[in-house]
């Protein structure tokens, strides 16, 4: 204890007990003494009071020197025979050292301290919310904690949601993504996902403890970009607060039984059309233009009938397929049918290229999906195997049966004016065919076309700057995916929709094609070693398309506010959307950028949005259970009777 803690417990008043008269009143004077003098009154007692104080000082000092062990009491007696505020403070032990060592061991004694003051922010779980940020969900409505019961049907929404975007073909971080928003606006914000590959594993732990799994496995893909837009304006209607958990799951299983958008024979004539106009892309001639069209449509029945009559794995089917192509076009050119068979096998490899599983590979290997990306990257490069192990089989069997000799070594032209044009409209066809063959709906043909056109203008000028190949197809693939993500969220469906068309018109088939007939032919101008490197370079060229789009997609994210931006009127109705969320304890914004209410349905491209946002309904926060509180919209506003008008008749 120090000095002046002593002091301070020893500076109480004394009272002197005075059987007749009061003790003296704190603050005031002492009372005169009868009969003598009161000078001499006052002396006595300031001697008594000073003589009390230094006993109680001498008694505390030896009862704290007694408790204390050794050293402390060592280091009490020193303190204690240090001058007091008088005499000045002595001199720091840190004096002789500089300014800058001083701050120095300060920063130092602060770091430790933090080190060893417990757990820090860093350390903590970051929440799995958080990976909502930069997507069309970043800022979900949430709904209080639901029963045991209730959170058992989210969990059957959400996996039955990301099962069915699975098997429509949508990539592996918009699957996740789109789990995490609907479990939040459903109530659980402490969901854990786990995709890897084809299985899906969701788990909640309720707040008593209650553990809950829910597993789902995707055993085949089947392109459905109709049905793939009809579940993200699900979860997006479901995240703005549009939609309680029973009409989402009403409208779910409608999506389920969704018939697609073109007949069967339709999309069988679209592929048909795309290697047509790709064939004219190329440089073909006006017969080898119908000649793709219907070589197109017998590969790619042939391949169907392959695969539902002998159950081949795809290796085997893909190959045959590609020995096919190889074969009609190459009898073609020794017939004089056609002048340069090249370009129509060249178009029939596009066909066979793994464009959406080489684009969703690339995409989860740079969004942290490493296993999930693997397995695509395995089957990319088997589905690739294939087609090169066909193209040889085809240029093998060929000279078996002394077919003509391909000059695949073009020689480079110069630009005129008739055929640029001609070009930009076969790269309008091009991926108006590849949107329309993906089962996409009919308001996304359009946009597709504007998209591959921009894509094919960019790779055009590129190639006329002299830029490399390889360079100048990441380059014109970030402009197809800086252009996709911001129209594809206009319109109400993912990034996906609008990317894969529009790269169909840069893919590198005739590329391929060149390198595998060098290494196939074994001519004596070129070596098996430079036909090798041309491979390795035209494999490069399609991988650099699919980190393109994916650098694309993320430059985009800024225009992610586009529609909300343009359409910065809201209906009454809106406005108390706004309000009630900025007072609502358990709305949860992620991200700043894009509030969620500043969505107007006026602002969607369909009529029926526009007419319900000037009603009652469409505007409904779910703010409790599963129920929601406010009107919901019409199933016209939805991907319900809205998709049956667009995409033909839902079964039920």
């Amino acid at each position: 204890m120090s000095d002046r803690e002593l002091e301070d417990a020893t500076t109480a008043e004394v009272r002197v007990e005075d059987p007749s008269s009061p003790g003296p009143v704190r603050g005031s004077s002492p009372a005169p003494v009868e009969g003598g003098n009161p000078e001499a009154g006052s002396q006595a007692l300031r001697e008594l009071l000073e003589r009390t104080r230094l006993q109680r000082l001498a008694e505390l000092r030896e009862s704290s020197l007694e408790t204390q062990p050794e050293d402390v009491a060592k280091a009490a007696a020193a303190k204690a025979a240090k001058p007091g505020r008088s005499g000045g403070r002595s001199k720091p032990r840190t004096d002789h050292l500089g300014a800058s060592q001083r701050i120095a061991q300060r920063v130092a004694r602060r770091t430790v301290g933090k080190l060893v003051s417990g757990t820090t922010e860093n350390t903590q779980p970051v929440p799995i919310v958080t990976a909502l940020r930069g997507t069309p969900y970043q800022a979900p409505v949430q709904a209080t904690e639901p029963s045991e019961d209730e959170a058992r049907m989210v969990l059957d929404l959400a996996a039955d949601i990301a099962a069915m975007m699975m098997r429509a073909g949508a990539g592996t971080s918009d699957v996740e993504v789109s789990v995490i928003a609907a479990c939040t606006a459903c109530g659980l914000a402490t969901v854990e996902v786990d995709l890897t590959s084809n299985t899906l594993v969701v788990h909640y732990s309720t707040s008593d403890g209650r553990l809950m799994t829910v597993m789902r496995v995707n055993r085949g893909e089947s392109t459905h970009f109709a049905k793939l837009a009809s579940v993200h304006k699900l979860v997006t209607d479901l995240v703005d607060g549009r939609l309680e958990f029973h009409e989402a799951r009403s409208r779910l299983d409608a999506i389920r039984t969704q018939r697609r958008p073109f007949p069967e024979w339709f999309t069988t004539g679209a592929w048909g059309f795309m290697v047509g106009a790709l064939v004219l892309l190329l440089g073909g001639g006006p017969v080898a233009i119908p000649l793709g069209i219907a070589m197109a449509i017998v590969v790619f029945q042939f391949g169907r009938f392959l695969g539902r009559k002998t159950h081949l794995p795809s290796f085997f089917i893909t190959a045959l397929q590609a020995a096919s192509a190889t074969l009609i076009a190459t009898i073609a050119g020794d017939l004089g049918i056609i002048a340069s068979p090249q370009y129509l096998v060249a178009a029939g490899i596009v066909l066979l290229l793994p464009t959406q599983s080489l684009y969703s590979a690339v995409q989860d290997a740079l969004t942290n999906f490493p296993l999930t990306a693997a397995g695509r990257v395995v089957g990319v490069f088997m589905t690739l195997a294939g087609i090169v192990s066909g193209i040889a089989l085809g240029i093998v069997c060929g000279q078996a049966i002394g077919l003509s000799h391909i000059e695949v070594l073009v020689p480079k032209t110069s630009p005129h004016v008739v055929t640029a044009i001609l070009s930009m409209v076969a790269a309008a066809v091009v991926s108006m065919s590849g949107a329309v063959a993906m089962s996409a709906r009919r308001r996304f043909i359009l946009p597709a076309a504007l998209v591959g056109l921009a894509s094919h203008i960019t790779m055009m000028s590129l190639t006329l700057l002299h830029i490399d190949n390889v360079l100048a197809s990441l380059l014109a693939a970030t402009v197809t995916g800086f252009l996709s993500r911001p129209l594809a969220l206009r319109l109400g469906a993912p990034a996906i929709v609008l990317m894969i068309p529009g790269i169909y018109t840069l893919l590198q088939g005739l590329s391929i094609f060149t390198a595998v007939y060098q290494i196939a032919s074994d001519s004596e101008n070129v070596s098996f070693a430079v036909g090798l490197s041309s491979l390795f370079t035209a494999i490069l060229a399609n991988a650099a398309l699919a980190v393109g789009a994916v650098l694309g997609s993320y430059l985009a994210l800024p225009l992610k506010n586009l529609k909300s931006q343009n359409f910065k009127s809201q209906s009454s109705a809106e406005e108390k959307v706004e309000e009630v969320r900025s007072g609502e304890t358990s709305t949860a914004v992620i991200d700043s950028v894009q509030p969620a209410g500043a969505k107007t349905q006026s602002s969607g491209p369909s009529g029926p949005g526009a007419a319900d946002s000037t009603g009652t309904g469409g505007t409904g926060v779910q703010s409790s259970g599963l129920g929601g509180s406010g009107t919901q919209p019409s199933e016209a506003d939805g991907s319900g009777a809205a998709d049956a008008a667009e995409t033909g008749p839902i079964q039920s």
